[in-house]
Parts: structure tokens; C-alpha cells; sequence
């Protein structure tokens, strides 16, 4: 995924999408035969199902268990970016292949700040070519079950130290309902997430940190530092709270600034 922030709405060239996914409406964009910049969907079908992950949760609600992880027409997915998205400030480098995470970073041209997610299924069958992606990426967003696959250690803590050592200058480690590890070489900060009774369902929660916390710095505009890394984490934090009380996208797609405020607000009283 890409910040969209300096694009303009423009018809851009279509790219191919499993042709078992028929037209719906996607938080109100309708999915029509092109793509359009401003909602940023895949369009012209092509012959193929689409990427499929299954999970379960158990006891603890904050780890999923894999279940399957069928590449289908990802297996051989190959990203050409339009030129309009090359010149995007802010990129993130979501959970895909870290082969294709390379191949769509070699094609942005000079980025101001450049952050990737992964998942157990790279870290386990491609770990070379991950290693190749964090020494290129300002900061890793990683789950805390991964980060420990990642470097064979046994808390968050150690992870962090050692994720550092392989080339990001940040690293964020999400933990569920215990909230975020935010660590660089200089600093360390932790912090809680938002407290949420009854969890709906988690999955997605850490897509909607990543959302949040790009969203806030490409808002912002200005050179990324410990501060601002802090505080995108706190958005991130808090809109994941809300993905988690309800299946699907379905706690966001009415959601309210206000709501967002509020929720704000409220998680301030509870750290200060």
C-alpha cells in the first residue's frame, strides 16, 4: 500500500485482480472495471483465486493461529507502479512477498520515510530477501508472536534490540491488548492500547494500525522523529481498538472524527 497523499484523482492503469472477486461496494467505493487513485482497488480480472489466509483464536485473543496460506494469482504477482505513485513521500510496504516488497520499493523515487509490515508465512520461507527489505525500511511494524520468529527471542524486548540490528531505524512491536513497543536505537517507549471488554474480532486490527500510524505522519508532513513516531502509534493504537469490537471492517465504516476524539480523550486520562 501507498500513501495516496500527493495523487491526484486520476484514472491510472488498471491492474489485475483474482477473477473469483465480483463487483461490491467497499466501504461505499464502488468496484467498477478501472482504478481510480482516490480508492485504490485493483481492477481487470484475471484468470485465478484470490491470495486466501485462514486463522483461529484460542485462548489468547491477541495471537492468531494459522491455519492456511494459499499465494493463489499472489504467487506470481508482478507490482508496476504508475508514475504518479513513484513519487509518493510516504510508503508502506504492507504484508505481501518481501520479493514484491523490493520490487515496488526499487520503483519509488527518493521516499522521505519508508515503513514495512510481515507476517510468519516470509519470515519462515523467505527470510533472506526480508532481511534485504529491513535494511532498506525507516521502521518495521511487526506483531509480537513475529518479531520473536524473526530473531529467536524469547519477549519483546529482546526482539526489538535485535530487529534493530538488522537495519530499520525503528521498530514497532503491536501486542494486542497490552498495547505497543515502540523502540529505536536511542529510546524505548511502552505503552497500553485502549481498553476494550468484549473483542469481536481481532483480525485486522494490525492493517488498521498501519493505516493509522502512516495516515498520521503523512498528515503531518514534516521530518519523521521519536515524538512523531510516539504519537502515531497512539493513533494507531486507538483505531485499532475499534476494528476489534466488531467482524470485518464493520466498526469502521460509520465511525465519526468525533468518535475518534472521544476515544482520544479518553485513553489520555487513562495514561496520564
Amino acid at each position: 500500500m501507498i500513501s495516496l497523499k500527493q495523487i491526484n484523482n486520476q484514472r491510472v492503469k488498471p491492474i489485475p485482480i483474482p477473477s473469483d472477486l465480483d463487483k461490491r461496494e467497499i466501504l461505499g467505493h464502488q468496484v467498477c472495471g478501472e482504478l481510480y487513485s482516490n480508492v485504490f482497488i485493483c481492477a481487470k480480472k484475471k484468470s485465478g483465486k484470490t491470495f486466501h489466509w485462514s486463522g483461529a483464536y484460542k485462548a489468547d485473543m491477541n495471537e492468531a493461529i494459522t491455519l492456511a496460506t494459499d499465494l493463489n494469482v499472489f504467487e506470481h504477482f508482478n507490482p508496476e507502479l504508475p508514475e504518479d505513485y513513484k513519487h509518493t513521500p510516504f510508503v508502506f510496504l504492507a504484508n505481501i512477498d518481501p520479493e514484491l516488497q523490493l520490487q515496488v520499493l526499487d520503483q519509488i523515487q527518493s521516499p522521505k520515510f519508508v515503513g514495512s509490515d510481515t507476517m510468519n508465512f516470509w519470515i519462515q520461507s523467505k527470510p533472506e530477501a526480508l532481511k534485504k527489505v529491513l535494511a532498506r525500511v525507516d521502521v518495521l511494524l511487526i506483531n509480537e508472536g513475529e518479531s520473536k520468529l524473526l530473531t529467536n527471542k524469547s519477549n519483546a524486548i529482546a526482539a526489538a534490540h535485535e530487529i534493530l540490528k538488522m537495519g530499520p531505524g525503528a521498530v514497532v512491536i503491536k501486542r494486542g491488548e497490552y498495547g505497543f513497543v515502540l523502540s529505536t536505537k536511542d529510546a524505548l517507549h511502552i505503552l497500553p492500547a485502549f481498553p476494550i471488554a468484549e473483542v469481536a474480532d481481532p483480525t485486522g486490527a494490525g492493517d488498521t494500525f498501519a493505516g493509522a500510524f502512516f495516515g498520521f505522519l503523512s498528515k503531518r508532513d514534516q521530518p519523521v522523529d521519536l515524538a512523531s513516531l510516539k504519537q502515531a502509534c497512539i493513533q494507531g493504537s486507538l483505531m485499532a481498538s475499534f476494528t476489534v469490537q466488531k467482524v470485518g471492517v464493520g466498526a469502521l465504516v460509520n465511525l465519526s472524527w468525533a468518535d475518534v476524539e472521544k476515544r482520544q480523550n479518553q485513553y489520555q486520562a487513562i495514561i496520564s
